[in-house]
């Protein structure tokens, strides 16, 4: 039976609907013929279905074809992909690309936003407190250092003992940069068989192992399904369980120093926290280590390159010896140290593509139109691999890094790790003290082999980091003075 509908109404709403239909249109159609070219993707779904699992590969791939600026539709968002260094520079400088996506990496778990995650004036009030914090607690400061120093002190011990057996590097440096970490954010480290501290990087783990880059985020309006999809998807679910576990024992960190803050004394990032909370309402932190992961690579690029190895200790003799325990300071005197240092981050470079950026207004970049609420992707590997800025850019030359006689070292300001701007890694120099005391620390006291049999392999896996697929068990043999 049909519906007796007023033919004057009928009409009016069809030509309402048309008018809303073609103005949609239009303004589709015109933003589209603003930003960049690049490829067709699928109705609604855009290109989000053809990102292959290495995003970074496929977008250098793209540039190619496209441009070093290219643009295509993902999900319900507009992604503007830069591949370019010059490009990228600009955009650093650019304070309507420093926001973020208002939807989460993680779908279906929804928490607090973190400093990582917070734009606008928000962002900026949280990265002023947080730095702040940081330098009072020591980061860039020799205070920090020595408790880094210690540390690896306990590190060395750990190798030692093993007396040339096979050592799984990947587990026994994770457990211990942690422990850099967790001394700056709670005032103490955890032995390596502490349950909870193993735990802990279990769970960071687990999470950093299955966040994908081109995810469900992209779809925010199928977010209600995807939450329901959560709790039958057994990778969701054991990420969004790590990450719930990560929190609940930093909130009993935060609960042991809450009761000793009568105290009023300092000694932490979460002490510091605590004490600015009393000034304003504040919210946590969180962030993602990456030296565990450049520090496997430059493992890896040691047994593969072993006169690397050689040349290395060389500088460790004439600078500091074989007992003196290095400072960072000591950088300053080993320029292929610092070379191979650099060179490890340039050919692993762990973070390929930037933390999403969103355009917080329209805006331009080297005359390319980037409309407001456009997602924004820097493609670092794209920049470190590209050889027009490195000669023979697959290959490891840390000797790229060094001036015509070897005497000087040159960070080129092609290299990026660790992005750039105003939402530069805050930890940046904490990475950098860490990779070069561990590194120099290591060949001090060791040869470092892939033990008999062992298959040196340099495939990777990604999903928002890079990282050693399979990391050869490795021998740590004590060096004598001879």
């Amino acid at each position: 039976m049909f519906l007796n509908v007023n033919p004057t109404l009928f009409n009016i709403f069809c030509g309402c609907l048309t008018v809303c239909l073609i103005k949609y249109l239009f303004n589709f159609i015109n933003r589209l013929r603003k930003l960049p070219s690049g490829p067709w993707g699928l109705p609604i779904l855009g290109y989000l279905p053809l990102t292959k699992k290495d995003a970074y590969i496929q977008m250098t791939e793209l540039a190619k074809k496209y441009g070093s600026v290219f643009s295509f539709k993902c999900g319900q968002f507009d992604v503007v992909v830069i591949n370019e260094v010059k490009a990228i520079e600009e955009a650093f400088k650019n304070d309507h690309l420093l926001a973020r996506p208002n939807t989460t990496f993680i779908p279906g778990f929804e928490r607090a936003s973190s400093l990582l995650e917070m734009s606008g004036e928000l962002w900026k009030q949280h990265r002023r407190v947080a730095l702040t914090i940081l330098r009072n607690v020591g980061l860039g400061k020799s205070t920090l250092e020595t408790k880094i120093k210690e540390e690896i002190g306990h590190f060395i011990d750990v190798l030692k003992s093993t007396h040339g057996k096979e050592v799984d590097f990947k587990e026994v440096i994770g457990l211990s940069v942690a422990n850099n970490v967790s001394i700056l954010l709670f005032g103490h480290r955890f032995e390596y068989s502490d349950p909870m501290g193993i735990e802990m990087c279990c769970n960071e783990k687990q999470v950093s192992d299955n966040v994908q880059y081109f995810s469900k985020m992209f779809m925010p309006s199928i977010s209600f399904f995807v939450s329901l999809a959560t709790q039958f998807s057994s990778v969701l679910r054991k990420m969004t369980n790590s990450q719930k576990e990560i929190e609940k024992k930093i909130t009993a960190e935060v609960r042991k120093h809450k009761a000793k803050k009568a105290t009023h004394e300092i000694e932490d990032y979460i002490d510091g926290y605590l004490q600015e909370m009393d000034k304003q309402k504040d919210s946590g932190t969180t962030g993602m280590d990456t030296a565990t992961h450049v520090l496997s690579f430059m493992m890896l690029n040691l047994i593969t390159y072993p006169e690397y190895q050689q040349k290395i200790r060389n500088e460790i003799r004439q600078t500091i010896g074989l007992y003196r325990q290095p400072d960072y300071a000591d950088r300053v005197s080993m320029h292929f140290t610092m070379a191979f240092i650099y060179e490890s981050l340039r050919i692993s470079t762990i973070l390929p593509l930037n933390v999403h950026r969103r355009a917080s207004q329209d805006t331009k970049i080297m005359n390319f139109f980037i409309p407001k609420d456009t997602i924004v992707i820097f493609n670092f590997w794209a920049v470190h691999r590209d050889p027009n800025l490195w000669n023979d850019p697959h290959l490891f030359k840390p000797e790229r890094f060094l001036s015509e006689d070897k005497q000087k070292v040159i960070k080129s300001p092609n290299l990026i790790p660790f992005s750039g701007g105003k939402r530069i890694c805050p930890g940046a120099t904490l990475a950098l003290t860490e990779l070069f005391l561990y590194l120099v620390s290591m060949l001090q006291n060791f040869q470092v082999s892939a033990s008999e049999g062992e298959e040196i392999s340099h495939e990777v896996k990604y999903a928002f980091l890079r990282n050693v697929e399979k990391l050869a068990k490795l021998n740590f043999h004590i060096l004598t003075e001879n």
